[in-house]
């Protein structure tokens, strides 16, 4: 995680410390360093996002080093992670658990909520703040079980309390009681944000409705970017760039291309064309990956 005034490096490393385990404040980036340190200190766990964690996890399996590191479990904040991403980071890096870690500056800073060894949804601090989710343009209670944005009331804060305060998150509540035992209420993993809504041809779409229909494929990776464009005809194209999996030759392009394409109109109703890429082509990041590029926005 990142240091400097940003209170996610900080903030989990002092957690580490008071919960007695030590803590390395690599920060982001340096792969030769990561990887050395992964190697000379035996780091069971790393604190990353998602797209950090597929670069480490790329570059463990190019050095040839997977056996020679002690990694056991990821936590990913700060961005979605979609399940091709994580079987990816899974069968290259072999760890039991990646959990998801919520969290705002604003909320008491990282960690408000983490899933358990079922991965079952996200337990969050209710004794910390109270969770609500309202429709996104209403603000009014969606449904049980229905997405809408995470608001949220703040019960121990002093300096900067927060009342019914918009997080622009998207998810769900999970009902019951998790296997694990635990009382603390649960919310689903994030969709994505509701500012972060696409509209296209009429159509409201959220990146990780994209995200979630290609992890249903086989033969594609994880990585994938959204390109908006607006041509001489004044209607909005979309093209979606995906990479194809690790060993799938360009040769299964067209059925590859029309099956993501058919599902995309299946799952979102939108008609996208569909480029293809050599596994490991569009760029990896060690913060967040920019997925979606709206060149309609400088029309």
């Amino acid at each position: 995680m990142g240091y400097g005034v940003w209170t996610a490096g900080i903030s989990f490393q002092m957690g580490c410390e008071a919960f007695g385990a030590m803590a390395i404040p690599a920060g982001p980036g340096n792969l030769d360093m990561q990887c050395q340190f992964l190697v000379d200190l035996q780091t069971s766990v790393m604190c990353c996002t998602a797209s950090m964690g597929l670069l480490m996890a790329e570059e463990v399996h190019k050095r040839g080093i997977r056996d020679k590191i002690n990694l056991k479990k990821m936590i990913f904040g700060s961005e979605r992670s979609s399940d091709a991403m994580r079987k990816r980071i899974r069968d290259l890096l072999g760890v039991e658990h990646m959990f998801d870690i919520p969290g705002m500056t604003e909320l008491y800073g990282p960690g408000t909520g983490l899933d358990c060894p079922y991965h079952t949804g996200i337990h969050y601090w209710a004794d910390y703040y109270i969770l609500e989710i309202l429709d996104p343009d209403t603000l009014k209670p969606v449904p049980e079980g229905e997405t809408g944005e995470m608001v949220v009331t703040t019960l121990t804060k002093e300096a900067a309390p927060l009342i019914r305060y918009r997080t622009r998150d998207l998810t769900k509540i999970i009902s019951g009681r998790c296997p694990c035992g635990s009382i603390l209420p649960r919310h689903d993993r994030l969709l994505g944000r509701s500012d972060d809504m696409i509209i296209f041809r009429a159509v409201n779409i959220y990146p990780g409705q994209v995200d979630h229909a290609l992890s249903r494929m086989e033969g594609i990776g994880s990585e994938y970017q959204i390109v908006l464009d607006r041509k001489e005809d004044g209607k909005d194209y979309m093209t979606l760039k995906v990479e194809r999996g690790q060993g799938v030759g360009p040769e299964r392009d067209p059925e590859l291309g029309r099956k993501i394409r058919e599902e995309i109109k299946k799952q979102i109703m939108v008609t996208a064309d569909i480029e293809l890429f050599e596994y490991g082509s569009l760029p990896r990041s060690e913060r967040k990956s920019k997925r979606v590029f709206d060149n309609r926005e400088m029309d």
